[in-house]
């Protein structure tokens, strides 16, 4: 199925694009910025790394370091 776009179409389509990526660099500028964000951005980047290593070197996919979460309980005394 051929789909015909027109030339303002397209232009539409780049513009889109551009704002998107400008919106996207702005963003990136302001995590770099953020040194507290940055710091756990790098640790998460580690882990990620050593997974695929690990799987590079034949080893099996580890499980992600999330914890189930933990359903409380509470009782009413009598």
């Amino acid at each position: 199925m051929n789909i015909m776009i027109s030339k303002e179409g397209k232009a539409e389509e780049r513009k889109w694009q551009i704002q998107s990526a400008l919106s996207t660099l702005q963003r990136a500028e302001e995590i770099k910025n953020d040194t507290s964000l940055m710091r756990d951005v790098k640790r998460a980047a580690g882990m990620e790394a050593k997974r695929l290593q690990t799987l590079a070197n034949g080893g099996g996919v580890m499980s992600s370091a999330r914890k189930a979460p933990v359903k409380k309980v509470i009782t009413k005394k009598k």
